[in-house]
């Protein structure tokens, strides 16, 4: 997954994804410990010309395991004050989607 990002709601979007971080590994779901070890989180060093920073979702699935950022914090945050609170910072950091890249590993370099 590929996200721009305002430049000056970095913050904010990083706290989204330190929220969801806490919650995935507090999370009795089996497939969440999994979820954890598959999905890193790159940000771009330089911001584009338009002072947007690209974030790239990189994501080794797990089957049946839901992947919205959003469903899963509010499978561990409760209180609806403070899942309105992350939703807004969520929503308002966004400066647009840019797409979602699906494929399967052609050759791990790795290995």
């Amino acid at each position: 997954m590929l996200v721009a990002v305002n430049g000056d709601k970095t913050a904010d979007y990083e706290k989204v994804l330190a929220t969801l971080k806490d919650t995935l590994s507090k999370s009795e779901a089996p497939e969440a410990k999994q979820q954890l070890a598959g999905w890193k989180v790159i940000k771009n060093a330089m911001p584009n010309p338009d002072g947007a920073v690209i974030y790239v979702h990189l994501i080794t699935p797990v089957k049946d395991a839901d992947y919205s950022i959003m469903n899963n914090i509010y499978a561990g945050v409760k209180d609806p004050a403070e899942q309105k609170t992350l939703f807004e910072l969520y929503r308002g950091s966004f400066k647009q989607p840019l797409g979602t890249i699906q494929g399967t590993t052609v050759i791990d370099l790795s290995k």
